[in-house]
């Protein structure tokens, strides 16, 4: 039987979830995130360094002591994404989505026969490395697996109405950073016009029964997406608060000479 779906489970039940980003290639970084009681961890294989291998190593991690990990993809090919279900994988993003039909493909790998066209092996952990009662492991794959597109840019945002009716699609990912981009005020992302239109998005995407996410900034960007509707939640990226966290401690070392 496949593990249940922490995530898919309390975002379909109504529940807001909150997490971050993992740029930084290390197991030890998404063990340490799990016990700051993070809900999810979204491992950025786009941006990130990690490959394959790492990335199995940090699934594990997150699992281990609850944390519901992620695994963004920048290439969706097929055999990238079964690749990445493969190492254990049951909640997948991937970017730059822009139609329906994309959106539609990518659902479609994800799960198995009837619903979809994943590749079949049953020798992975996902099937417990075996082919004993795997009708029902399959079964249980499709109901377990959370999917994510990002809609990043202007002809995403175009067709959003469209992806938003996509079949077994789970979540709508909003690129807020891209779409501040697409209006013509980059990096600003709380533009009153950039701020409207995110609105606008979660309005249509929630109507259609998908989850809204996206990422806040600070604790003022946190409530906005909150009181805008937003079901999944992510605060900046790993190396940023790292960072962040110890420019600060060197600031406070740093008065103590002046």
């Amino acid at each position: 039987m496949a593990r249940p779906n922490k995530l898919k489970r309390a975002l379909h039940g109504g529940e807001r979830v909150f997490g971050t980003w993992s740029m930084l290639g290390s197991y030890t970084v998404i063990n340490t995130l799990a016990h700051a009681g993070l809900d999810f961890v979204v491992i950025d294989m786009e941006h990130g360094p990690m490959g394959f291998e790492t990335v199995e190593q940090q699934i594990n991690a997150a699992e281990v002591d609850g944390l519901s990990p992620i695994v963004r993809l920048g290439d969706s090919r097929d055999s990238y994404l079964l690749h990445a279900l493969e190492i254990g994988a049951q909640s997948i993003m991937c970017s730059h989505v822009a139609t329906a039909a994309e959106a539609d493909r990518i659902v479609k790998a994800c799960l198995y026969h009837p619903e979809g066209d994943r590749g079949l092996s049953p020798f992975t952990r996902g099937h417990g490395y075996s082919d004993v009662g795997l009708t029902e492991k399959l079964a249980d794959a499709n109901r377990e697996m959370f999917v994510g597109v990002l809609v990043e840019g202007k002809e995403g945002i175009d067709n959003l109405e469209e992806i938003a009716k996509v079949p077994n699609l789970d979540m709508i990912y909003l690129g807020i950073y891209d779409i501040s981009q697409s209006l013509g005020v980059p990096g600003q992302v709380d533009h009153p016009e950039v701020v409207k239109l995110v609105k606008e998005c979660v309005k249509v995407i929630t109507a259609n029964g998908k989850i809204a996410g996206s990422v806040a900034k600070d604790q003022a960007y946190i409530d906005l997406l909150y009181q805008a509707g937003f079901g999944f939640i992510a605060y900046r990226v790993d190396c940023a608060v790292l960072r962040e966290g110890f420019v600060q401690a060197r600031g406070w070392f740093d008065e103590l000479g002046d």
